[in-house]
Formats: C-alpha cells, sequence, structure tokens
C-alpha cells in the first residue's frame, strides 16, 4: 500500500503541475479554474439534449478562455453504459468529448482524479454528485447543470 500511495502521490503532483502551468499567464497571474463534472445518469437521462449543452458550454468557455480554464471529467464507464443503454449517442459523446480534449481551454482528467482538483478549483459545474458535494463543503460556488435550460 505504501507503493500505492507514492504512486498516487506522484500522479496527483504531475496533474496539480500540468495545471498550473495551464492556468499561469505570462504576467504571473492565474485563470480562474472550473470544475465541469458529466455524470453517467444525466447522459442517460438526457441524451443529445445534455451533449448539445456541452457544446453550447465549450463555445462560453472558449469566449472566456483569457479569463477561465475548465477541468473537465465525464464518470468513468460512461461510454461504455452508453453503447449498452444508448447506443443512438453514442458517435455525438465520442464529438463532444473530443471537442473537449482537443480544446486549449481545457484539460480534461479522469474521474477518480476529481480529488487532485478540489484544492485548486474556483468552482464547479456540472451534475450533482460528489464534485458538486465536496466544492458545497469546501464553500466554492456550486452551479448545477439542467440539460434543458438554454
Amino acid at each position: 500500500m505504501i507503493q500505492a500511495k507514492g504512486i498516487m502521490a506522484k500522479k496527483k503532483e504531475e496533474i496539480l503541475e500540468e495545471v498550473k502551468n495551464l492556468i499561469t499567464r505570462e504576467d504571473g497571474t492565474c485563470k480562474k479554474v472550473l470544475l465541469y463534472a458529466v455524470s453517467t445518469a444525466a447522459l442517460l437521462k438526457d441524451g443529445a439534449k445534455l451533449l448539445e449543452k456541452l457544446q453550447r458550454n465549450m463555445k462560453v468557455y472558449e469566449e472566456n478562455g483569457d479569463r477561465i480554464f475548465v477541468i473537465f471529467t465525464v464518470q468513468f464507464g460512461a461510454r461504455e453504459k452508453l453503447q449498452i443503454l444508448r447506443p443512438d449517442i453514442v458517435a455525438f459523446f465520442d464529438t463532444v468529448i473530443e471537442q473537449y480534449t482537443q480544446a486549449a481551454i481545457c484539460k480534461t482528467i479522469d474521474y477518480e482524479d476529481m480529488d487532485y482538483i478540489y484544492d485548486i478549483c474556483d468552482a464547479y459545474y456540472g451534475d450533482w454528485g460528489i464534485g458538486a458535494w465536496r466544492c458545497r463543503l469546501m464553500k466554492k460556488p456550486v452551479m448545477i447543470q439542467d440539460a434543458h435550460v438554454e
């Protein structure tokens, strides 16, 4: 277990160092960091409507890329569950995830790596879950995503 803790600590340091490099401006100030998490349940429930919302959100983030940086994550196993339960949206899901992965104003992380981000994020946006709960406990602004609100 000690070895596993060492590996986890190294991974945490690497993620935090990368994020710090991405959010630091040339003058030494930092962009605001938004933790954005999407759950499998929301994807199953709202499908293409939620994916369209993710695309609209990306446009807003890109327009404000000089001020904010997004740490984006999707719940582990979401794609596999969509393949079984919502095959109609898998291709759209892949397209949206690729947009977030390729965006210069965004870093995608594994869902289980959210624990590393809570201390450096300034706010949370996304589906209700552990990320929202932890940020709420830390007195950080939390906004719950609603696929049916423009």
